[in-house]
């Protein structure tokens, strides 16, 4: 799906971050959605301030930003935001930012401050298909891309992981070390 920044034509699109109106003449952000009211399965686009694409969507923003060609007011302010909430590549491995999320391996919560392993997936809304991260336990896996692959669906293989998480993951040399130790200690232990 396509993304772009643009200046607004009417004031009358919502932001999707913070549900205000994006006024005329403002600079935004808009990502192509597969729009399921559309008859023809046509698309339509999302629009977002700028501000808040930066901190949900910095990743699909610093794209956009990059092949814009118009004046971003204020934006040294607005690359260090973008900056600031960017995403690595996935894999990638991290510390629990809350305590929110389920290891997709298990089920069982991830604790804030935790050590997991971010996979891309996608998945079906009302809106079409959306990406997002699904997290696993170091030590859960193995388990998940079992899962993955009985479910039919792509999942690198051990020593990809492995190399994609050294290169991809902000993690100490010794929290990188322990994901790996969990993840390659033999079942059970």
């Amino acid at each position: 799906m396509a993304h772009k920044v643009e200046v607004a034509p009417s004031g009358r699109a919502a932001c999707r971050g913070c549900k205000k109106p994006i006024a005329k003449g403002t600079t935004r952000f808009g990502e192509e959605f597969v729009n399921p009211f559309s008859e023809e399965g046509g698309t339509s686009f999302r629009y977002w301030h700028l501000e808040c694409a930066a901190t949900k969507l910095a990743n699909e923003l610093a794209g956009a930003l990059a092949s814009y060609e118009g004046t971003v007011p204020d934006r040294e302010a607005l690359d260090a935001l973008v900056a600031e909430h960017i995403r690595p590549p996935m894999p990638y491995a991290e510390r629990a930012g809350t305590g929110r999320a389920r290891c997709r391996a298990c089920d069982e919560t991830i604790a804030r401050g935790e050590l997991r392993v971010a996979f891309e997936r996608t998945y079906e809304t009302a809106m079409g298909p959306q990406k997002g991260a699904a997290y696993a336990h170091p030590g859960c896996v193995r388990r998940y891309l079992d899962r993955e692959k009985e479910r039919g669906r792509q999942a690198p293989e051990m020593e990809a992981l492995l190399r994609d998480l050294e290169a991809h993951s902000k993690l100490g040399r010794d929290d990188l070390a322990a994901v790996r130790e969990r993840i390659t200690a033999p079942a059970g232990a």
